[in-house]
């Protein structure tokens, strides 16, 4: 509910403060005193387009301030959320216009779009005038009006969730085969670099192998000359090699080793260790002389080479780095070929969960014919006591494309005499009689709803008894509620928990205006000059009295 309205420099306001409270408040005054504008200033707050009449002056800036309490608008909590703006139960909500034109929201003193506060609003504020664009007339809400009345909250929760994890559902199925086809013409991409992978199936290390082997047999003449010449030095008996020069050595010295101190003996097994290791050195020569130095051999091995440094230069990368690649390669087409298996699972998933929202919603779909059958029953009802005795009301339920709030389009149309035909709410030519089909909607509908409901011209072309029903049922709808009415009507006024007057003052050659919150014996004065006009009389004051108290 709004809890306090602020206005600086609203036409003919120059500054007005109003604390308001749960129930019904009416807002009284003579013709012409300036009630509607504190309509604009509500429309201001709720995000409307501001009237271009509404500019101030040269030099001063028109803002409107609200103090709203959102506890019960869970709606309103999440959309903060997602806007990053902290908030506690109650949200300052202001808006300024310049002289030039130019508008700014604000919401604790975060800069918001009209936008956003229409759509903050849209759960929080009802406005019913002829010219106001919310409420009935946007028939986005009479759905909601029809679930408030007869729904069972817990199942449109569940169907909400539904829809969630449907939409979740079809967005990981529609991206994951959007990747997959991705990834198909990836490989198509890759199918040839693929095949020259393939053929040339690169090895960890084998290209530095490749390098080395190269060389080795670039230089295998040279090679194969000096193992010769080393071996000769190994082996040779004229001249003695080392092999034989050692074995003579340990032969002689082994004939007096037991004439030899211990550091002697030592020597000697030195020098035998010396010799084993050189018999060793010369048969590992040995082998080496028996590799085969083919000479063939250098051309594949050239070849292989230059397939590498191909390869490599055409990805950009070291010849070393190509296993990578190909191993990469292989992942992106294995992955391609798992897709499938995935895609199953995931369409899977997604239909069975559209079978359950279908179900529920068809459940509920169910509901709301029946709901509708008696929401039309007890509107109708209503509307010979506010003096739309030749109306009828009926709620049409189509078929539409499948949303969080199920499978159905809700639309309210009426008949406002017996010869015309049923036709949108929006069309009402009165707004008295929109005013009061709302009043019949909501006292029926909406009793758990919280929103802040503003009516003008509720009674408008009706009197007396009529407007004393109009008023018990504002009363009884103030009961779960915050509800403002504009009214000219003493009976709807006399119902009123709050009671604002709203006045023309002249001082200096100047008109302002002024709201005034009057006390009970105020009340009953300001009821009486509705009854009787300017002049207020005896009876008048007993008759207000008498509205007031019954």
């Amino acid at each position: 509910m709004i809890k306090l309205l602020s206005i600086r420099n609203l036409l003919l306001i120059d500054e007005i403060d109003l604390s308001l409270d749960k129930g019904l408040c009416v807002l009284t005054g003579e013709t012409g005193a300036g009630k509607s504008m504190i309509l604009d200033s509500l429309n201001l707050i709720t995000g409307e387009r501001a009237k271009s009449g509404l500019r101030p002056e040269n030099g001063k800036v028109l803002s409107v301030t609200a103090l709203v309490d959102i506890d019960s608008f869970i709606f309103a909590k999440n959309k903060l959320n997602e806007l990053g703006i902290s908030h506690s139960n109650e949200i300052l909500v202001k808006r300024i216009i310049s002289d030039d034109g130019r508008s700014k929201c604000f919401i604790n003193e975060n800069l918001v779009t009209s936008g956003t506060l229409k759509l903050l609003f849209n759960d929080i504020i009802e406005i019913h005038s002829q010219f106001s664009e919310q409420g009935l007339l946007n028939t986005s809400t009479h759905i909601n009006i029809l679930d408030d009345f007869g729904i069972n909250h817990k199942s449109l929760e569940k169907l909400n969730t539904l829809w969630k994890n449907l939409a979740e559902a079809k967005k990981e199925f529609e991206d994951l085969n959007d990747e997959k086809q991705d990834q198909q013409r990836i490989k198509e991409n890759i199918k040839y670099d693929l095949e020259e992978l393939k053929s040339l199936n690169p090895i960890i290390n084998e290209f530095q192998d490749l390098l080395n082997k190269r060389i080795v047999l670039q230089n295998s003449a040279k090679i194969t000359e000096t193992l010769n010449s080393v071996t000769d030095n190994f082996y040779s008996e004229n001249p003695p090699g080392i092999e034989a020069l050692l074995s003579r050595v340990l032969k002689s010295l082994k004939s007096i080793e037991h004439l030899l101190d211990d550091n002697s003996k030592r020597d000697i097994e030195n020098l035998n260790s010396i010799f084993l290791e050189t018999k060793e050195v010369s048969n590992n020569i040995n082998n080496l002389m028996k590799q085969d130095f083919n000479i063939n051999k250098l051309e594949e091995i050239e070849d292989r080479i230059q397939l590498y440094k191909k390869v490599a230069k055409k990805h950009n990368c070291k010849e070393d780095d190509l296993v990578s690649f190909f191993e990469k390669f292989n992942a992106t087409l294995d992955k391609a070929i798992n897709f499938d298996e995935i895609l199953i699972e995931k369409k899977q998933c997604y239909k069975e969960i559209k079978q359950k929202y279908f179900k529920m919603a068809e459940e509920i779909s169910k509901s709301r014919k029946i709901s509708a059958k008696k929401l039309d029953e007890d509107i109708n009802k209503e509307l010979p006591a506010l003096k739309l005795e030749n109306a009828k009301f009926q709620t049409f339920i189509e078929s539409s494309e499948a949303s969080s709030s199920g499978i159905d389009k809700i639309t309210f149309k009426i008949q406002t005499n017996p010869k015309s035909e049923m036709d949108m709410i929006k069309n009402i030519s009165s707004g008295g009689e929109l005013c009061r089909f709302a009043l019949a909607i909501k006292v029926i509908a909406q009793k758990k709803n919280q929103t802040v409901m503003v009516f003008d011209e509720v009674d408008s072309g009706i009197g007396g008894a009529v407007s004393s029903s109009v008023g018990e049922r504002l009363k009884k709808l103030g009961g779960s509620r915050q509800v403002i009415v504009v009214t000219h009507s003493p009976q709807v006024a006399a119902y009123g928990k709050e009671h604002f007057v709203v006045k023309k003052i002249n001082k200096d050659q100047d008109t302002k205006i002024n709201v005034m919150k009057i006390n009970y014996k105020e009340k009953i004065k300001e009821v009486a000059r509705m009854l009787s006009g300017k002049v207020i009389t005896e009876e008048a004051m007993k008759a207000a009295k008498k509205l007031i108290e019954n």
